[in-house]
């Protein structure tokens, strides 16, 4: 902190350069395809908000049968594939301190998880509170709102999430006598098996009820639909245990142990939605989900060289606060927009610019939002006393960078 007020203006311009420097420059040990998945998921899932939102609420849809369409009536799937990458990232953290120290430290996790997630979360509550766009509820404040009555309704996977961040943890304090990692692998697969019972019984028990359909009422608990998470979890453990699998190829070649994985994991997915969709529902997304992406994880071929672009990164780096802002203009300056542009060059044609319209707008609160409240909080985190111990990097052999960079 500069010590006169002189060289203020010049220290907020340093900061500023910094912290959009950040938002650009992916850091070195960082696998590109991550931040793909990432970027895809809260761009999928804005698509959906697009279409159920402002479409469905607002304005009339662009293309008849439009709901029929992949990007827009699949787009709510994107929390999954948000799902799929918390478990991995979040599990290998997990996984590697167990592996070293036969345990975790729970309370410092959790402080280092709730540095970043808790400060934008819970502003977000405030500005809906104090400006009356929603009315937040206690569930809202307490994480609890994938089973109370939530007044904001990107809540529930926040608490789905938050839930996550201390059952893990304290399974594996509570399992110290498990020495040999591989033996998690039967828990995660027990707990698969729990979710299709509970679904199972809940949907019968709500259907009882007189209602007509039960999946609506099992989105959001964590006990009927974690299962995306699960298989973030067993992914991040067999890049612990089997570390050779995670070796980067050569470049230009194509990963057919990863092609493999998914295709079989694809028909799975089919077999057991064609089973049950009602109990097989979520566990079909989080093999689709959690094949595709370590398949993206291993292979190196011009197929998955998309996912390196550079422009995915930004994106992955505000997700984040772009799930939490968009709601906020949906119907307002950004439904002015696209009724403007459809009546000036036609429904096809101005929807799609009030999508792009729409995103960017959304980025650009990410944007000040990362600089006001996130990294402040991140960077203060990494000062105290209950900073994560250095440990190895996402692949043998790629150096470590800032945490506050990789945002974890």
């Amino acid at each position: 902190m500069p010590a006169s007020g002189s060289t203020m203006p010049g220290y907020k311009r340093g900061y500023l350069k910094e912290s959009l420097f950040e938002l650009w420059q992916r850091p070195a040990h960082q696998m590109p395809a991550l931040d793909a998945v990432r970027a895809v998921a809260v761009i999928a899932v804005i698509l959906s908000h697009f279409y159920a939102v402002l479409w469905l609420g607002h304005i009339d849809l662009p293309v008849p049968d439009m709901s029929l369409t992949l990007p827009f009536y699949y787009g709510w799937t994107g929390v999954d594939l948000f799902f799929v990458l918390s478990g991995f990232l979040i599990g290998r953290q997990l996984w590697l301190e167990k592996q070293r120290t036969g345990t975790v430290r729970v309370l410092p996790f959790l402080l280092r998880r709730g540095f970043r997630i808790w400060p934008l979360y819970f502003a977000m509550l405030l500005l809906g509170l104090t400006s009356g766009a929603f009315q937040p509820s206690g569930a809202d404040a307490l994480f609890l709102s994938n089973y109370f009555y939530s007044g904001f309704s990107r809540s529930w996977t926040l608490s789905t999430e938050e839930q996550f961040y201390i059952v893990v943890p304290l399974l594996l304090v509570l399992t110290p006598w498990i020495r040999k990692l591989h033996w998690y692998f039967w828990i995660l697969g027990a707990v698969v098996v729990s979710v299709w019972v509970s679904r199972y019984y809940a949907c019968q028990a709500i259907l009882s009820t007189g209602l007509a359909v039960c999946e609506d009422e099992m989105v959001a608990p964590i006990h009927l639909h974690n299962e995306a998470l699960i298989a973030g979890l067993a992914i991040a453990l067999l890049s612990v245990i089997r570390p050779d699998y995670f070796k980067p190829l050569p470049p230009g070649s194509f990963s057919w142990r990863g092609f493999s994985v998914l295709i079989v994991a694809g028909s799975l997915a089919a077999l057991l939605y064609k089973l049950n969709s009602t109990v097989f529902s979520f566990t079909a997304l989080a093999l689709i989900f959690g094949s595709a992406t370590l398949w993206l994880m291993w292979d190196r071929s011009w197929v998955s060289r998309p996912a390196s672009w550079r422009i995915w990164y930004p994106i992955s780096r505000l997700s984040y606060g772009m799930y939490l802002n968009h709601f906020l203009f949906l119907t307002g300056i950004n439904a002015w927009i696209t009724v403007a542009m459809i009546d000036l060059t036609g429904p096809v044609v101005g929807s799609v610019v009030g999508i792009v319209c729409g995103t960017l707008i959304s980025m650009a609160l990410a944007t000040v939002t990362f600089v006001c409240v996130e990294r402040p909080f991140l960077l203060w985190r990494e000062q105290l006393s209950f900073q994560r111990e250095p440990g190895q990097p996402i692949f043998r052999g790629i150096r470590r960078r800032s945490r506050v960079s990789s945002g974890l």
